[in-house]
């Protein structure tokens, strides 16, 4: 059938749960950083590196996991509404086939 198209609800929803996976992790990798930096390390330039680093990419990966937080929900909704419709879809077709007498 031309310009059929199917939506994988199962599919849909290990996406949601993988995006939100990896915007906790990009935190948690960020925060352990953070934790963990070279601070006393002797070596002035590398706790600088580090600083520089932190401060560089941590604003950055917080918008990027804040915005995948917002394609999760997003995506949540979406697939809530898919499911309906799916569950709509086949209470209409049970429907006819019990006033089809079948």
């Amino acid at each position: 059938m031309a310009g059929y198209s199917k939506v994988e609800l199962e599919a849909l929803a290990q996406l949601i749960t993988q995006l939100g996976e990896c915007a906790n992790d990009m935190r948690s990798a960020m925060t352990q950083l953070k934790d963990i930096g070279p601070k006393g390390s002797g070596y002035a330039e590398l706790e600088q590196a580090c600083d520089d680093f932190q401060d560089k990419w941590g604003y950055g990966i917080g918008l990027i996991a804040d915005a995948t937080g917002g394609i999760t929900e997003g995506l949540s909704e979406s697939r809530k509404v898919y499911q309906t419709l799916e569950d709509q879809i086949v209470e209409a077709f049970q429907a006819s086939g019990k006033a089809d007498g079948k």
